[in-house]
């Protein structure tokens, strides 16, 4: 029972931060209602100084344009995980069930590309810049590592992806109404 419950707490960890961090890269902060503009600037505060903790330890800087596919991809092998853990628990046990030793090997895989990336830059136009392609290449990891057999083993995860987007869709939606809310009301 604990390790069903397990699952489905990495699967809800994952879904909701992969749609918060979905959402707060989607509007622009005039766009946004209060409530909507207090979730977004603390997401897009506390996403940094995670990953400026980590890159320290490491004696890197995680540039700004790299937290958001970086944090996605984190996400995205959370919900791969709990997929994963949840069909081995139904499953029975494989060679590769510990969720420590998944977790461990997916964002060893991460921070490896990241530091390839941050430590051998392609050529680039302007100093302390990354790779154009480099965002989309952590988030395509990401996504790779998320749907391999070792993390998400034969588990539904794509049934789970849908539940991201329909988080992203219910914020974007709940703040809509909300400023509709507030320009239909009386001042």
């Amino acid at each position: 029972m604990l390790k069903d419950v397990s699952g489905l707490v990495l699967i809800w960890l994952g879904i909701v931060g992969a749609a918060v961090t979905l959402f707060a890269g989607l509007l622009a902060p005039l766009d946004m209602a209060d409530w909507t503009w207090w979730l977004v600037q603390n997401w897009q505060e506390a996403a940094p100084f995670v990953w400026d903790r980590l890159a320290a330890g490491l004696g890197v800087e995680v540039p700004a344009s790299l937290v958001p596919p970086l944090t996605m991809s984190v996400f995205l092998i959370l919900t791969g995980m709990g997929v994963g853990l949840r069909e081995r628990w139904a499953r029975g046990p494989s060679v590769v069930s510990h969720p420590a030793l998944q977790l461990a090997a997916a964002l060893t895989a991460l921070l490896g590309i990241g530091y390839v990336l941050l430590a051998y830059p392609s050529p680039v136009t302007s100093a302390g810049s990354v790779p154009p392609d480099a965002p989309l290449a952590i988030f395509l990891a990401g996504a790779t590592v998320s749907f391999s057999p070792p993390i998400a083993g034969g588990g539904n995860l794509t049934g789970r992806l849908w539940f991201m987007l329909l988080g992203a869709g219910a914020l974007l939606a709940l703040n809509e109404f909300s400023k509709l809310a507030l320009q239909l009301l009386p001042s």
